[in-house]
């Protein structure tokens, strides 16, 4: 009996040791550092405005007319106010490819040929930052490219949502189902579409172009 009992007892005193034992600590996590990026430019001021009209609207524009200001564009900009337009002036007409480096808004892009021609429109999504760690081959090979689809001179970029409200506003012409033999009408307001022209004196930002 008394060999039954001893087994016992030292059962109960480990179990009341247990239930008793302060439960460890676990040590305090140390947060992960968010990651650090970098921008290769400051926002640009200073640029040449001009009040022009297209697209049934006036528009309050910024021109890029030399290599540097084409370069940065809208980077490192945290906005994009409505009713403006930052507006690009090549010297020559060529395949266009632009990206969305050290941008920091979303933005719509309407390319535009030697006459005034739309030849390509894009929505174009704001990317991460490259890192700190990151080397600048590595960031730039992973940006995406919104193209011109042929030679253009001239690219729009404006407020992001601005050719979806556009779209959204297109209003059919009065008589969308004209009778046999008659030409379609006009809707009275157009959304922008390829093929469009856009009225713009483009020959006189041509002579400002460098």
């Amino acid at each position: 009996m008394l060999s039954f009992i001893a087994p016992l007892a030292l059962l109960l005193t480990l179990h009341l040791a247990t239930a008793n034992a302060v439960p460890p600590v676990a040590p305090p996590r140390v947060p992960i550092p968010a990651t650090q990026t970098m921008l290769h430019c400051q926002p640009q001021t200073g640029l040449p405005r001009e009040k022009l009209v297209f697209f049934g609207s006036e528009w309050e524009c910024e021109l890029c007319l030399e290599p540097m200001s084409r370069s940065i564009g809208m980077g490192a900009r945290e906005s994009f106010p409505p009713k403006t337009a930052m507006i690009f002036v090549h010297p020559n007409s060529s395949v266009l490819s632009f990206w969305m480096k050290d941008c920091l808004v979303d933005m719509d892009m309407v390319f535009v040929d030697a006459t005034g021609t739309i030849s390509a429109m894009h929505e174009a999504k704001l990317q991460t930052l490259r890192r700190q760690t990151q080397t600048l081959v590595s960031y730039e090979a992973g940006l995406k490219r919104y193209g011109s689809n042929r030679r253009a001179k001239y690219v729009i970029e404006l407020p992001a949502g601005t050719l979806a409200a556009l779209k959204a506003a297109e209003k059919p012409a009065a008589n969308p189902t004209p009778a046999p033999g008659t030409p379609a009408a006009t809707p009275t307001v157009k959304a922008p579409a390829l093929g469009d022209k856009i009225a713009i004196d483009w020959a006189a930002l041509d002579k400002r172009a460098k």
